[in-house]
């Protein structure tokens, strides 16, 4: 007689939750790559701020003022523009997160299912190996009697 194999029923559905949880992982990673990009843009923009501050030793012409003026609200705007961005990314890498930990909750609930069903068929293999030796014990002592 050829002993059982092990057949989980529910196998396509955590194969395809794994390769969800794949493509989750990977949306957050490029989530968290677009966030440290935009926070890289901040802090170059806060040292293009820093580099352009006024010297206080020269004498400027009302032009020079005028544009150096104009240099640090264009600066002073990106800057807000940008923190912006960096929060709208930091919010998309939030729920990036959130949709990863779903899909890793899932596969690991369906995981978990699998290992219980696994035990569950190598108790009853284990009682019907036992239920066939005794039958084997039971027709050879039947035998000699």
């Amino acid at each position: 007689m050829k002993p059982k194999r092990f057949r989980f029923r529910l196998e396509r559905v955590m194969n395809f939750r794994e390769s969800e949880k794949r493509e989750r992982e990977r949306a957050l990673a490029e989530k968290n790559l677009e966030l440290q990009r935009r926070e890289e843009q901040v802090q170059m923009i806060l040292r293009e701020q820093d580099d352009a501050q006024l010297p206080s030793e020269e004498v400027l012409t009302m032009a020079e003022l005028q544009l150096s003026g104009d240099y640090h609200h264009s600066l002073r705007a990106a800057l807000i523009e940008q923190r912006l961005l960096v929060l709208q990314a930091a919010d998309a890498v939030e729920e990036a997160r959130d949709a990863f930990m779903e899909k890793s909750r899932e596969v690991k609930t369906l995981a978990s299912l699998k290992d219980k069903r696994f035990e569950e068929f190598k108790d009853e293999s284990r009682r019907e190996e036992k239920k066939t030796l005794d039958e084997i014990t039971i027709q050879k002592v039947g035998r000699k009697g």
